[in-house]
């Protein structure tokens, strides 16, 4: 982390160490990387504990406001780390509510740090009761704000354990140092992501995604909006995992156009970001629809997520009130996976279940919307079925089948369609086409 700067506020002589030079990725969109680097950082040289939250509407495709007038302050804990193990109380993904008033929103509004004895009283009521339990163990806080060029990303909250000195002023300045660095990181993080996924969007669109190295499976994929739109409301994302997994989100936004686009494009970065933070994919679409039911203005979307273990030859699923996905087999038998039902997104409050399924090399599982089966002749079951039958006529080549798929189920495209085929190889690994 580079060159180490020796803080010594405290008169028992209690010496702290916290990185002077530290640098944070500013090339890479790993936003779990960028917060296990800030509070790496922080645990144990300069406090006890430490959290990263970033404001809920930039994970949600917002750009960065210089002024925030809310009466509340909306995040989403990133991660955090405890010099105790208790960090199942504290789980990433997690929104929480800060009062303006609280000492966490004051350290965004004024965008300065906030130094304290123990969180507010409204605060300790709305977390969690296991995590009430630990905060109340500490003694010393410091919210300190992370600030991009002039405009809040967030905060980063430290904590320290009764039986060593509270935070002083000079201990909330070296904090205001390490937030502004992780905010650095943050922002550039988010960038990266909200480029990225223009980009892969638009070349999906043109019917050829871009290539990136899988472990253990090969991916091949269409989002192509309806007929007489430039843009539409159905995505699709494919996100490398840690221990080699990887994540495939299909989403579908209800109407064309523009607005459909708008509303796609917050709820795809927060589901990119949800999946990045590793979370089960119930976990992923709970926190999904709460964000879908937070937006200005009324939404409904479906969607389905899966994580793909090559190493375990399995998959893990599930559906926000998505089509089902098919799955085809070596031998040309398909079928349709047994998931637990689950509401669209953005209907009310929800939760969701999940189902593991064995993927044997050379079976292939496609996740679709409805667009690609479904026309105002044909009923959504007589589309599935037609589906399974070119997914079980034994297609070496997953890009032709996506091509003939789309052109012989969806045309004309009377809605957004997207279709995903994943399959598992022999081998190690494959490219996504």
């Amino acid at each position: 982390m580079g060159r180490n700067r020796d803080v010594q506020p405290h008169d028992n002589g209690r010496r702290y160490v916290v990185p002077a030079s530290l640098e944070f990725p500013g090339t890479s969109p790993d936003l779990t990387a960028v917060t296990r680097l800030a509070v790496e950082a922080a645990v144990p040289g300069f406090a006890d504990a430490a959290g990263v939250f970033v404001l809920e509407h930039l994970l949600n495709g917002g750009a960065p406001a210089a002024e925030l007038t809310a009466a509340q302050i909306v995040v989403r804990r990133l991660g955090t780390k405890l010099v105790l193990a208790e960090r199942a109380a504290f789980p990433p993904g997690e929104v929480l509510v800060f009062a303006a008033d609280s000492p966490y929103g004051r350290c965004i509004l004024d965008d300065a740090p906030a130094v304290f004895g123990q969180p507010d009283g409204a605060t300790l009521e709305r977390v969690r009761p296991d995590a009430r339990q630990i905060l109340t163990r500490y003694t010393s806080f410091v919210a300190a704000p992370m600030t991009v060029r002039g405009a809040p990303v967030g905060f980063l909250a430290l904590a320290r354990s009764p039986g060593g000195p509270g935070f002083s002023t000079a201990d909330a300045v070296v904090a205001s140092e390490l937030a502004t660095r992780a905010g650095t990181g943050i922002d550039g993080a988010l960038t990266l992501i909200r480029r990225g996924l223009d980009a892969s969007l638009d070349s999906a669109r043109r019917g050829s995604p871009p290539l990136s190295e899988l472990a253990g499976i090969e991916v091949a994929g269409r989002c192509l909006p309806a007929a007489g739109y430039d843009s539409g409301g159905d995505w699709y994302d494919v996100i490398p995992l840690p221990s080699g997994r990887t994540g495939i989100i299909v989403g579908d936004v209800m109407g064309h156009g523009t607005q459909a686009t708008t509303v796609m494009t917050q709820l795809r970065t927060a589901a990119h970001v949800l999946a990045g933070l590793d979370l089960p994919p119930a976990e992923v679409l709970r926190h999904l629809n709460r964000a879908t039911l937070a937006l200005p203005y009324g939404t409904l979307a479906t969607c389905a997520y899966a994580v793909i273990d090559a190493g375990g030859r399995t998959c893990t699923l599930a559906a926000a009130g998505h089509l089902p996905p098919v799955l085809a087999m070596p031998d040309g038998t398909t079928r349709i996976p047994d998931l637990p039902g689950g509401q669209s997104l953005g209907v009310g409050a929800a939760s969701y279940g999940q189902a593991r399924i064995k993927l044997p090399p050379g079976a292939i599982l496609a996740l679709y919307t409805d667009g690609l089966v479904e026309t105002r002749t044909r009923p959504f079951e007589e589309g599935i079925l037609a589906l399974r039958s070119v997914l079980g006529s034994g297609h070496r080549d997953l890009d032709a089948a996506c091509h003939e798929l789309v052109t012989t189920l969806a045309e004309p495209r009377e809605d957004d369609v997207t279709i995903v085929l994943v399959k598992m190889t022999s081998e190690g690994s494959l490219t996504q086409r």
